[in-house]
């Protein structure tokens, strides 16, 4: 049981420390080595724990940002009341918190996408899981304004939730790019009144 508690701690550690590097220099830029000596472990500890960096990568997908998703984007899709109220206060608010190092660095899930999507791995799949995970709940909360009278019920819930969930990672994406806020701003107005057409 000991043995079991450390060996979860030291993949922790290690998934957490890749993460951080993955999200600052990119997955492909950064090696087995520099998230080793992130963690302050040797390198066969790694070897112990993961075959190579990529199923460390599907595990950083699952764990780090699969939470991160969760709790900002999908869990308060869940809450009660009305629909498109959960949906507009959900997209905005996480829109309004991101720090400007986040605004910099831009979104670690369409990070890795524009990295490596497209390849037929692992890692891939994970990423695609994910996405399709947090589209389904933006169905589901379009799907819910439907009855309960907040969302036309002419709105296809699929392709608004496709649509809410890419530009609102392409805006991410795109900020890295500028310097100032004035894109991201009018990206902000021009969302909350698509939410509010719906």
């Amino acid at each position: 049981m000991e043995q079991e508690l450390k060996t979860e701690a030291t993949r922790k550690l290690i998934t957490e420390k890749a993460f951080q590097h993955f999200y600052k220099n990119g997955f492909k830029s950064t090696s087995v080595n520099e998230i080793m000596k992130a963690t302050g472990l040797s390198k066969g500890a790694f070897y112990h724990n993961f075959k190579n960096k990529d199923e460390l990568g599907v595990l950083v997908v699952k764990e780090e940002l699969n939470t991160r998703i969760y709790n900002a984007m999908i869990s308060p899709l869940y809450a009660e009341g009305e629909a498109k109220t959960i949906l507009r206060t959900t997209f905005l608010n996480k829109f309004q918190a991101f720090t400007s190092d986040e605004k910099l660095m831009g979104c670690p899930v369409n990070n890795l996408i524009n990295e490596i999507g497209g390849s037929q791995n692992l890692l891939n799949e994970a990423l695609k899981d994910l996405i399709d995970t947090w589209v389904q709940a933006v169905v589901k909360i379009i799907e819910r304004g439907h009855k309960d009278g907040s969302i036309k019920p002419e709105t296809n819930a699929q392709q608004a939730a496709i649509y809410l969930v890419s530009s609102f990672e392409g805006m991410r994406g795109i900020r890295k790019l500028y310097s100032n806020d004035l894109n991201w701003n009018a990206y902000r107005a021009a969302l909350e009144e698509y939410i509010n057409q719906l």
